[in-house]
């Protein structure tokens, strides 16, 4: 189990139908996908109903996302995997280093993100209409 999930996210289920309409993978790609392994649907011998987690509805998002973008499905799938892996020491860096947030426009998406110390400054991520950077400013009280 995932840490810094809450628990209740581990307990969704999404229909087979719902994943492909969030997703626009056919239920037969699922089924195939499946059956090769890629993805694996959730055991429940009280449903005939294909259910899948969270974790698998990303998946098959991110999958879908590079074959979209021309690979084959087993480079895809190679691709998603690399990318979730990837995505998990963000994660980990960011609860490990992220000490503040300050929105500064919630519907572009920008702020700032307080990331610690370094060499005496403060580290701070910046998102704006500039794009996104990081800049080292001088501690507080210094």
């Amino acid at each position: 189990m995932h840490k810094n999930k809450p628990e209740f996210i581990h307990d969704i289920q999404i229909g087979i139908g719902d994943v492909c309409k969030i997703t626009g993978v056919s239920g037969r790609q699922l089924r195939y996908w499946e059956e090769r392994g890629y993805i694996h649907s959730l055991d429940d011998p009280k449903s005939s109903v294909r259910k899948y987690s969270l974790d698998i509805l990303y998946k098959v998002g991110s999958i879908k996302h590079f074959i979209d973008e021309g690979y084959t499905l087993a480079k895809a799938v190679e691709k998603s995997e690399q990318r979730s892996k990837e995505m998990m020491v963000v994660r980990h860096f960011m609860v490990d280093c992220l000490k503040e947030v300050k929105v500064t426009d919630l519907k572009r998406g920008y702020g700032e993100l307080e990331l610690g110390t370094y060499a005496g400054q403060k580290v701070v991520g910046i998102r704006d209409e500039n794009g996104s950077r990081f800049e080292m400013r001088p501690l507080e009280g210094k």
